[in-house]
């Protein structure tokens, strides 16, 4: 045998033992995995809305559904920048009415996004007649009052008309006036109640006081008298 030829032999024996098959090799490398895309945020939704019971009327910008705790941009009537809470929500209250847009998100490789605010639907007017106004009631705190002393004395009221919105009426009375609005509904809608101070009489054979008031709105009025009944005596 020759001794040469032994090693010669185990060159092609040791390279295939060597040799790894693709698919094992496969299976024992490490696999790199692509980074997961970030989760899209939940439609960003701004709205212009009216802030309810507010007259006149008031507004309030709402935000929802945007990026949890980031930094947006108002743009408009308006500019501001506020930073959304936890669910992506947000609200600024008593805004001025107009077109708004709020920018967001941005950095080194992506655009900022925006949003345009939505307005409050139009509303269609509707006209408003007072036809007729009442007082409807007037009082002291008590039937009997102290007439030594001056008295407050309540006018309560309604407007009676056509329509809904916004109206302005006047009480007047024994010096003081006051034009409060009211939204009024048809057929009819109570007045603020207004409060006077009468006069003091000096003794218990002097006429008992009296106060008045009137009722205004557009060309309906209602004016009303009233005299107070007194404790024995005073």
């Amino acid at each position: 045998m020759n001794p040469h030829a032994r090693p010669a032999l185990l060159v092609p024996l040791l390279a295939s033992a060597l040799a790894v098959p693709p698919v094992a090799a496969a299976q024992a490398a490490p696999v790199e995995r692509a980074p997961a895309a970030p989760a899209a945020p939940a439609a960003a939704v701004c709205k212009l809305v009216v802030a309810p019971g507010t007259n006149p009327v008031e507004f309030d910008l709402t935000l929802a559904g945007f990026p949890s705790g980031k930094r947006v941009k108002v743009r408009g009537a308006e500019n501001f920048e506020r930073t959304v809470d936890a669910q992506g929500a947000f609200t600024e209250q008593d805004v001025k009415k107009g077109t708004y847009t709020v920018y967001f998100g941005g950095g080194r490789h992506q655009g900022q996004q925006q949003v345009s605010c939505e307005k409050p639907a139009r509303v269609a007017p509707v006209n408003v007649r007072i036809s007729e106004v009442q007082i409807t009631k007037v009082s002291t705190a008590t039937p009997d009052v102290d007439c030594k002393a001056s008295q407050p004395v309540t006018f309560e009221g309604k407007l009676i008309g056509t329509g809904t919105g916004t109206v302005e009426y006047v009480w007047s009375g024994e010096g003081r006036q006051t034009s409060p609005d009211v939204k009024f509904t048809a057929p009819e809608t109570p007045t603020v109640n207004f409060v006077v101070k009468s006069p003091t009489r000096n003794a218990p054979t002097d006429p008992a006081p009296r106060v008045s008031a009137v009722l205004r709105a557009g060309n309906a009025s209602d004016p009303q008298a009233f005299t107070l009944t007194c404790k024995p005596g005073t």
